[in-house]
C-alpha cells in the first residue's frame, strides 16, 4: 500500500434524496420525453447542498438520462439543488411546461431550504445546437408567459441573458453590462 487513500465513489442508494431525482430523470414520463429534445452531447455538472464536495453529472446515454457520480466532462449548464428544490421539481404533476415552470421558480427562491442554482456554462450558439432552446419552445404558451413576467419577451432577450453570463476571475458567474444600442443610420 502508498500510503495513500482512494476518494469514494458516493452512492445514491445511501441518499433517499438524490435517489428521488435519480428516479425522476430515468423514468419521469414529462422529462424523458423532455429529454428527447436534446442532443446526445447534452450534459450537465450537478451538486447537491447536503453532499458538500461531490460533484455527479446528468447526461444522455443510450437515449436515457442518467444521473451518476463524478465529474461532467463538458457541461453545458450546472444545477446546485437543495432537498427542498428537489422535493418541489418531483412532485410537478402536469406538462413540460409545468415542470419548467417549477424549475425556474425554485431558481429565483431565495429560500436557501427550497432553491436552486442554475448556472449557464455553455455557449448561446452551443446551447441551441445541442437542444436546449427547442426544450423551452416546447414549454408552449405557458413557459413563454412565465418567461415574459420575468423579462424575457423574445428570443433575443433570452440570448442577452444568457450570453450577459460570464465567468469572473473566480470562476463565479456574473452579468456582463449590457451593450449599448447602435444609433439607426440617417
Amino acid at each position: 500500500m502508498t500510503g495513500r487513500t482512494r476518494k469514494r465513489a458516493p452512492r445514491a442508494a445511501a441518499d433517499p434524496v438524490v435517489s428521488r431525482l435519480q428516479r425522476f430523470f430515468g423514468e419521469h414520463e414529462v422529462w424523458r420525453a423532455a429529454a428527447d429534445l436534446l442532443d446526445a452531447r447534452a450534459s450537465s455538472r450537478v451538486t447537491f447542498s447536503h453532499r458538500p464536495g461531490e460533484e455527479w453529472r446528468l447526461q444522455r446515454r443510450r437515449g436515457h438520462t442518467v444521473l451518476e457520480p463524478g465529474r461532467a466532462a463538458d457541461p453545458d449548464l450546472a444545477f446546485h439543488f437543495t432537498p427542498g428544490a428537489i422535493e418541489r421539481v418531483t412532485s410537478v404533476d402536469g406538462g413540460l411546461a409545468d415542470f419548467a415552470i417549477e424549475l425556474f421558480s425554485a431558481a429565483l427562491d431565495d429560500d436557501p431550504t427550497r432553491g436552486l442554482r442554475i448556472e449557464i456554462l455553455a455557449s448561446f450558439p452551443r446551447l441551441v445546437r445541442r437542444g436546449y432552446v427547442r426544450l423551452l419552445w416546447a414549454g408552449g404558451a405557458a413557459l413563454i408567459a412565465f418567461g415574459a413576467r420575468h423579462g424575457i419577451h423574445t428570443v433575443g432577450d433570452l440570448r442577452s441573458l444568457i450570453s450577459g453570463l460570464a465567468p469572473s476571475a473566480h470562476g463565479a458567474r456574473e452579468r456582463r453590462p449590457a451593450k449599448a444600442k447602435r444609433k439607426p443610420r440617417t
